[in-house]
């Protein structure tokens, strides 16, 4: 991973630790299409971390093993997060004209 990357894990991390001042509001479709759609991309980075540690960890066959799984369960997070994403958008989008 290159270190454009690694700022936006860091950058990622730094926002959901930091104490808000301010309680949580309802956010618009928009914004929670586009929060659902950084979920998917951080799941997608999540897999793609797992796999260069599988790699990286060749030679411990068990340890493989649970990073192969964990690409998988990543792979899965970020197709469920892209599914309710287009699902919500469709679902939330007016009507068109005939």
């Amino acid at each position: 991973m290159d270190h454009h990357t690694h700022h936006h894990i860091a950058q990622a991390l730094d926002a959901l630790t930091a104490p808000s001042p301010h309680p949580p509001q309802r956010l618009s479709a928009d914004e929670l299409i586009i929060a659902m759609s950084d979920l998917a991309t951080i799941a997608g980075v999540l897999g793609q971390l797992a796999t260069l540690t599988r790699r990286q960890l060749a030679a411990c066959a068990t340890v493989g093993a649970h990073l192969h799984q964990a690409e998988q369960h990543a792979g899965e997070l970020r197709r469920s997060f892209n599914h309710a994403c287009a699902t919500f958008a469709f679902t939330t989008s007016p009507p068109t004209a005939a």
